[in-house]
């Protein structure tokens, strides 16, 4: 894979992980501020529809005990002792700490007249779920609510019901708890579902979609700024070409570098095959590189197999398996990077391009 390609594939990885750690704090964010109005909007919907059984008389006298939790009660959350004598006969109940405080009355004369009327007109899970979402649906909503009711009777057996789509149960998030009654007997707890698609907006989803494409445009901002700042900036050093053996001398090391188009060069002492002013470039093994400067050495760029194994082993180890190994490979790399091409000749190889040679001393 050439350099400049895996470095675009970098820069897109890094705009799809920033893209979608955005998305999730910005998830997180709203449904956070969905649960938060989901619970007021709750209660909103059992205050409405216990309003609906207002017409309904009343007439009570209270006669028991109802141990209202102390300071120390409350700071070990123990249960709330309450007497109650009804037509089934006499009994304490002790309500859980965390259902007392998730009445939504803290009255105990509103809790009993609830207990009353609750049971004379038991809560509709449908009705009270479409209050509920009619007024989530105000709000813009994307997702769908379920509202679960359990009752306790005198003897403490629950039962239960659901509103519609309570398949979704499975999938969604308890939200909270509320509870009515003087034992807190109706249990009301509603559930949100939300597909993670539909929490974003369209404008969100723009957002991050321009946020991956700003990072596959840094990609081709930085080879500009990178080609400006040598045009501009990197001092060029003057090259005298000549037409003998590629060679020149640079701080008491033989330099070998061959020019084969008018930007893509060959060292032959760091083995590299590369594009001039560009990041493009591959790295040739030994005898990848020792091969392909034999072909530019040679007249018409041709050698035999035999010329190719005293090349390549001159200790006789060379076999045609291994010279074909040796030139496809560096017909890969030559692929990777240009238009030259090694054909098969009789008992031999040339190396081919659609352009002519020049050498740099």
């Amino acid at each position: 894979m050439k350099e400049s390609t895996k470095q675009l594939f970098i820069y897109a990885a890094i705009g799809i992980i920033a893209a979608g750690i955005t998305a999730y704090f910005l998830y997180q964010n709203r449904m956070e501020f969905w649960k938060v109005q989901a619970c007021s909007t709750l209660r909103v919907a059992l205050a409405k529809e216990l309003h609906q059984r207002s017409g309904t008389e009343v007439y009570f006298s209270r006669n028991g005990n109802i141990s209202l939790p102390t300071d120390s009660s409350d700071l070990k959350k123990e249960p709330i002792k309450v007497w109650l004598k009804s037509e089934f006969g006499e009994r304490d109940f002790f309500i859980p700490y965390e259902k007392h405080i998730h009445n939504i009355e803290s009255s105990s004369d509103i809790q009993g007249m609830h207990s009353y009327l609750l049971h004379i007109q038991p809560l509709v899970a449908d009705s009270l779920n479409r209050i509920w979402e009619n007024l989530l649906t105000e709000m813009e909503f994307p997702g769908k609510t379920i509202v679960h009711i359990s009752v306790a009777d005198w003897w403490e057996h629950e039962t239960y019901t659901y509103s519609d789509d309570s398949l979704y149960v499975a999938k969604s998030d308890s939200l909270i708890s509320y509870y009515l009654g003087t034992r807190c007997e109706v249990g009301v707890t509603g559930y949100l579902y939300y597909p993670w698609w539909m929490v974003f907006t369209i404008k969100d989803k723009v957002l991050l979609c321009i946020l991956v494409i700003c990072c596959f445009l840094l990609f081709f901002i930085q080879e500009y700024i990178a080609r400006v700042y040598r045009r501009f900036f990197v001092k060029k050093i003057p090259v005298i070409i000549e037409k003998e053996v590629p060679v020149f001398v640079a701080e008491k090391s033989q330099a070998h570098i061959c020019q084969l188009e008018k930007d893509l060069h060959f060292d032959a002492d760091s083995r590299k095959l590369y594009w001039v002013n560009t990041n493009r470039f591959v790295k040739l093994t030994s005898l990848q590189a020792k091969l392909l400067q034999g072909f530019l050495e040679a007249e018409n760029y041709r050698l035999t197999i035999n010329d190719i194994m005293k090349l390549l082993w001159a200790d006789g180890s060379g076999t045609s398996e291994r010279v074909h190994t040796t030139i496809k490979r560096l017909r890969d790399c030559l692929s990777e990077i240009s238009d030259w091409r090694i054909v098969n000749e009789n008992l031999g190889y040339q190396l081919k391009s659609p352009h002519s040679i020049e050498e740099i001393k």
